[in-house]
């Protein structure tokens, strides 16, 4: 079978590595593939697979080109199936299996779980829980939006990932600042241009906690478990951790929630990510993700379950009813970690973990002699994890805890002068 990647995330290489080691043929499409070379420590060995083809397009981030393109490769050898990890891509991933009669999600479904704003208005007087929004389609309306939701808030561009420029403001220095810099972001790097839209919220203060579902037709949601994430970085929102797990008290009705949404999205194929914060008066709509959780948790969910999500993810995208990684008896959770101030690495070490209880693995995403900065704004500053299992959250995410204080970072920094 042929299977149409387009873009992909570092992780979800080990789903490309996977579909050809089960002997499918994987075409990427990828405006700048050099990235998960240097991303993914599988990338190398993926991309010099005979069945592996890597296309680079200046255009992969237009449908319509991407589209034309995907006809081109399918008329050279029929295309079985198409998918993403990429959260940037998931609009793209609908609209190209549509035009080739492939499975996958509805575009409308796809493009109300892709911006953030779509989301709001869609859901807006449905009974779901949401923050008070505002959506400004023009920079100019910013600080009337602002002055209508009240400081504190929060502000974020409607089809951002990762946390990326998303903040909370306290007060018109802190909004004046913000549109200084946004001002000056056009795209999201490797050829995703930004849409000027951004929505103003309510600040609402919880635990942020997802749901993890996959929808195997419309109507036909299944939710498999939830993930907990732990923030730091404020005013910025950086995910520090994630552990996969069931039985939270409120699991029912963040289940219940992520149903009704779903299909009032149009939301009605593939692994889905939504995302709650955990409010005084209940559960509230955080934002939802069209495409499979990334980070670390899709491993997470391997290790409970033994099922491979990315694999489910091909699968699904082939016509195939997926397996689906529901957590088991043992729990496995994960921290990032960064840099504490500015620096260049000389070396990340994990010695000091080996021994622990519960230690599965651990990555540096930075080799020695790579500049980073310190932690401090989105998930782009992480520079590496750690992974543990237990037999539940609490002793999972205590464990990731302790062995923060293991690890051996050594960075050469500037003196102060």
């Amino acid at each position: 079978m042929h299977i149409l990647m387009i873009e992909c995330n570092p992780n979800g290489i080990a789903g490309i590595a996977n579909a050809l080691e089960l002997g499918h043929d994987v075409t990427l499409v990828s405006v700048d593939p050099d990235f998960y070379l240097a991303a993914s420590p599988l990338a190398e060995a993926a991309y010099a697979h005979p069945n592996c083809q890597v296309v680079k397009s200046a255009e992969a981030f237009s449908i319509e080109e991407l589209t034309a393109l995907a006809r081109e490769l399918h008329a050279r050898k029929p295309i079985h199936g198409v998918t993403t990890y990429s959260e940037y891509h998931t609009v793209h991933t609908a609209a190209v299996a549509e035009a080739l009669g492939l499975p996958g999600m509805s575009v409308e479904g796809a493009r109300n779980a892709r911006h953030k704003h779509l989301t709001r208005l869609t859901l807006d007087g449905t009974g779901i829980r949401q923050p008070r929004f505002a959506h400004v389609a023009d920079p100019k309306d910013v600080e009337a939006a602002v002055r209508e939701i009240g400081f504190p808030c929060v502000v974020k561009p409607s089809d951002g990932t990762a946390s990326l420029h998303v903040l909370h403001l306290k007060d018109e220095e802190d909004l004046r600042a913000y549109l200084a810099e946004l001002a000056d972001v056009a795209d999201y790097g490797r050829g995703v241009v930004r849409i000027p839209d951004l929505l103003i919220e309510e600040f609402v203060t919880g635990e942020l906690i997802s749901v993890e579902s996959c929808v195997l037709g419309k109507g036909e949601v299944v939710n498999l478990g939830l993930t907990d994430r732990p923030m730091s970085g404020f005013p910025h929102f950086i995910e520090m951790g994630a552990t996969y797990f069931s039985g939270h008290p409120l699991q029912d009705e963040l289940f219940d929630m992520t149903t009704r949404l779903l299909n009032e999205l149009g939301v009605d194929f593939g692994f889905i990510h939504t995302e709650f914060l955990l409010g005084a008066d209940g559960p509230v709509l955080c934002e939802v993700n069209g495409r499979l959780i990334g980070g670390i948790v899709p491993s997470l969910m391997e290790l409970t379950s033994g099922v491979d999500p990315y694999l489910e993810v091909i699968r699904q995208a082939l016509g195939e009813r997926p397996e689906l990684p529901y957590p088991g008896r043992t729990t496995a959770g994960g921290h990032w970690f960064g840099a504490p101030i500015d620096g260049v690495v000389e070396s990340i070490g994990f010695d000091g973990l080996t021994e622990l209880p519960g230690f599965h693995s651990a990555l540096a995403y930075k080799k020695p002699g790579t500049a980073v900065n310190r932690l401090s704004r989105s998930n782009f500053d992480w520079i590496g994890h750690t992974i543990f299992t237990g037999a539940d959250r609490t002793e999972v995410n205590k464990r990731c805890a302790e062995a923060l204080d293991r690890i051996d970072l050594r960075l050469k920094v500037e003196v102060a002068r």
